[in-house]
């Protein structure tokens, strides 16, 4: 569905240039547009890709819009703008067209129109599908949030997984972005975890040799500080005593705390390893603290913020927006109230920004919905429709069977473990290193995870099943990635019997019905890949991965290729699952699914 939610352009370039830079739907949009200015009224109209083959591969409303405007009847101006195209040698030499009531406009694709979509698929190679329409902006991209002294949870795993991919799609749309992580290293998460390491046992000092050993321990401290507060009011009292302490970073506690927040910090590298992620910076709250209550107090000099018992809030009543608190009534500074002092910074630590975009979870919509606000009316120019908040749904499990150290939280490794442990059992690579066959099972694992949470829009919740994601038919990460694999074997194949791989100057009216439908699902990527670095609907490239692996069985089960006499035609398919190849490597780059040369 994502991939008919087309956003509309328009090109003004020669047409040499856009001819196959931008593959034939938007040639097909550039001859219209030149069309359009014969008639000197300004109009818009779409290009689009039909609901069902039987009406072409491209259709436009053109006439429909145009009839509007010049109250004639459309299926009389479509007849005439089709006679009109067909005069044109660079459109009549590759579509056909057809109108149908009541004034659509379908094209079909001409074999010159496949065979020089093929060519310049082949020709852009590892650039196929890069653009430039976002050149020039400096975006930053701030997800994966885990707080040091709790559990990174299955949620930490899809808000990780989206930020990736979301990053590698602006950056393959010509924007430079940075990637940063806002971790909160202090609070009464904090305060419950030390009064557990003051109230409980202490383990054994082998338990805290090891990165596991630490973070089980701090996870049981947590649990124990977490049942406490909610039990005990004698506890409570203790729990924000000792958060007091942690604010004020003084004596032991600053010792203790700088070396328990290590040990968080290093489980969540070893994750982020795992997941292939590296970050730009890392912002943690306790830097916020300070810098927060300075922010708030000149708020509240401006009349952003005013005084309410005790505390500074935001009245957002007159923006039909409710009250937030930013500094409480012992005077600390709120989650809300560090934001600001958070925006400030990443707005000008690395000069001027774009677009900030924050990938975090849909519960928070009305804490950005006011945080953007009180930013904007602080610092306008700094701000004004520069934030964006990209909020994603829940994870569940399908089945419900998996459970944690914290009972109801999900632990994100716990996942990628079991996923392992599965796609252990289900690969038999024969060839390779016993590290090397861990490697591969390793990187197959995470990609199924990714590709399973991308495959659902950020905005949806996930029932996810581990038995699915993990599956190696189907709509599934292994598949995909298998697909890829398969392309590289068999073009391994083809260059050991003797086949030249170097293709190019394909001979017309020998390619396969299997083959131009390939290359008609090629020819769509490029204009996918930019739709998605603007409108962030991640779930359409898992979508189209999908489609096209499924696509390109199809053709190699109909279209054979290893045992082919006929040179023209060996060529031409050679350079299909070239094309092929390349297109779902690249599928895969924009999902962050790492590429593997055998599986």
């Amino acid at each position: 569905a994502g991939m008919t939610n087309v956003a509309w352009m328009t090109f003004d370039l020669p047409l040499l240039n856009y001819l196959y830079q931008f593959k034939m739907k938007k040639v097909l949009n550039k001859i219209l547009e030149d069309l359009k200015k014969e008639t000197k009224l300004d109009f818009n109209f779409k290009v689009g890709y039909p609901a069902t083959k039987e009406f072409g591969h491209y259709s436009t409303n053109y006439a429909l819009v145009l009839a509007k405007l010049t109250k004639k009847n459309p299926q009389d101006l479509a007849e005439e703008i089709a006679g009109k195209l067909a005069g044109k040698k660079d459109f009549s030499e590759r579509f056909k067209i057809q109108v149908v009531k009541p004034g659509f406009i379908n094209f079909w694709l001409k074999e010159k129109a496949f065979l020089e979509t093929l060519t310049e698929i082949l020709k852009a190679g590892t650039n196929y599908g890069r653009s430039k329409i976002l050149a020039g902006n400096k975006i930053m991209v701030e997800y994966a949030q885990p707080n040091p002294f709790k559990a990174f949870h299955i949620g930490h795993l899809r808000n990780i997984i989206m930020g990736e991919s979301l990053a590698v799609i602006l950056e393959n749309a010509g924007a430079k972005v940075i990637r940063t992580n806002y971790q909160g290293d202090v609070g009464l998460h904090v305060a419950k975890c030390f009064w557990g390491m003051e109230k409980g046992q202490r383990p054994s000092e082998l338990d805290l040799e090891t990165v596991d050993g630490r973070i089980n321990y701090l996870a049981d401290c947590y649990i124990a500080g977490a049942k406490a507060y909610k039990t005990s009011a004698k506890a409570q009292t203790e729990i924000q005593k000792i958060n007091k302490e942690i604010y004020s970073m003084t004596g032991k506690i600053k010792k203790e705390w700088e070396e328990k927040r290590r040990w968080s910090l290093d489980k969540f590298e070893e994750i982020f390893q795992r997941l292939n992620v590296n970050f730009d910076r890392y912002y943690f709250e306790s830097e916020m603290f300070q810098a927060g209550l300075k922010k708030c107090r000149e708020a509240e000099k401006k009349g952003i913020l005013i005084e309410d018992d005790g505390c500074l809030i935001f009245d957002g009543g007159k923006f039909n927006l409710n009250k937030r608190v930013f500094v409480n009534r012992r005077g600390l500074p709120t989650y809300e109230g560090k934001e600001l002092a958070l925006a400030f910074k990443e707005f000008t630590d690395f000069g001027k920004l774009t677009r900030a975009i924050h990938v975090v979870a849909n519960e928070q919509l009305n804490f950005f919905r006011i945080t953007f606000l009180v930013e904007k009316l602080l610092n306008e120019k700094l701000f004004d429709d520069k934030q964006f908040h990209l909020s994603y749904g829940l994870v569940n499990l399908k089945d419900g069977k998996m459970s944690s150290r914290e009972g109801n939280v999900i632990l994100g490794e716990e996942i990628i473990k079991k996923a392992e442990t599965k796609i252990a059992k289900l690969l038999k690579e024969e060839s390779g290193t016993e590290e090397e066959k861990k490697e591969i099972i390793k990187k197959v694992a995470v990609g199924a995870i990714k590709y399973s949470f991308l495959a659902v829009n950020p905005s949806k919740d996930i029932n996810f099943n581990l038995e699915e994601s993990i599956k190696m038919e189907g709509r599934s990460g292994p598949y995909v990635i298998y697909s890829y694999v398969r392309a590289v074997n068999l073009l391994k194949k083809l260059q050991k019997a003797g086949y030249s791989l170097e293709t190019g100057n394909f001979k017309e009216n020998i390619l396969c019905p299997k083959g131009k439908n390939l290359i008609y699902f090629l020819s769509k990527f490029p204009v996918l890949a930019e739709e998605t670095a603007e409108n962030y609907q991640l779930a359409a490239v898992a979508d189209y991965a999908y489609k096209l692996a499924n696509t390109f069985a199809v053709f190699y089960d109909g279209c054979p290729v290893l045992e082919q006499e006929d040179k023209e035609l060996q060529k031409i398919r050679i350079g299909l699952v070239s094309a092929f190849k390349e297109t779902i490597g690249r599928c895969l780059d924009l999902l962050g699914i790492e590429r593997l040369e055998k599986m």
